[in-house]
Parts: C-alpha cells; structure tokens; sequence
C-alpha cells in the first residue's frame, strides 16, 4: 500500500531529546502544556511514578527526579488509529527489534509515540518506512 514509492503513514520525529524519569513522588502539577506540543507521559503505578518527557519538563521537575536516561528521540505515528486497532505497536516493535533497536512506547487516545535511542534515529525511521504500518489506517 504505498503511493510513488512514499508511506501513506507519517512517522514524526519530534526535534526535542528526551529522558525517561524515575520520580520520587509523582508531581502535584506538571509544567503548562497544550495538545500540540510535544507528547509526553506520566506513568503511576506498581510502585513508582516515571515521567517520559522533553529534557527541559524533566529538568523543570529536577527536584523529584530519582534517576534519568537521557538520549531519547520521540516518535509519533501521524494517524488516528481506533483504540480497538490491533497489531500496530507489534509491526513498530518487530521492524525495530528486528535490526536491534529498543523502544519504550506511550499510548494516547488516537495514536502511538515512542522513545528509540538517539543514535538510532536514521535507522529506525528507513525500517519504519518499509515496516508497511500503513495496512492499520482504518478504511474510509
């Protein structure tokens, strides 16, 4: 399913580095964001409180911050998947995997981000592009 040798499916590659965040607590507040900025995570629950986010809102919550992996790139699947779609992260997770490159994926409503390694980003958007992702857009 590809148009003139180009996915009919965008991946964006958000221009921020990123860190993935072990907090002390969870934050009583985050630092102002709107739906188009850059997606980030809160993750509560079985024993602590992880924050995948930009650099600058984990350098902005410095203070709760335990532990931080930096050298993070985030990537957006650039469709509106429905939430009962299955097999798409599989199809991200396989053609990564298969040319060994971790990723640690967030979920909104409509869509999938994911964290690969910085040093990785070349190599993990040419697997996406040819992963044939695109077979999960819902038909008009």
């Amino acid at each position: 399913m590809k148009s003139q040798g180009k996915p009919l499916l965008g991946v964006r590659l958000w221009p921020q580095a990123y860190g993935v965040a072990r907090l002390r607590h969870a934050p009583p507040t985050l630092p102002p964001v709107a739906a188009g900025d850059a997606p980030m995570a809160l993750v509560v629950g079985h024993g602590e409180a992880s924050l995948l986010a930009p650099a600058a809102t984990i350098e902005a919550l410095s203070d709760l911050v335990e532990h931080v992996s930096s050298g993070w790139r985030a990537l957006t699947l650039e469709a509106v998947f429905p939430p009962d779609t299955v097999g798409v992260l599989a199809a991200v997770s396989r053609s990564l995997a298969e040319i060994g490159i971790p990723l640690m994926v967030f979920s909104s409503h409509d869509t999938d981000h994911f964290l690969i390694p910085e040093h990785a980003v070349g190599r993990a958007l040419a697997a996406l592009g040819s992963a044939g992702i695109e077979r999960f857009l819902p038909r008009p």
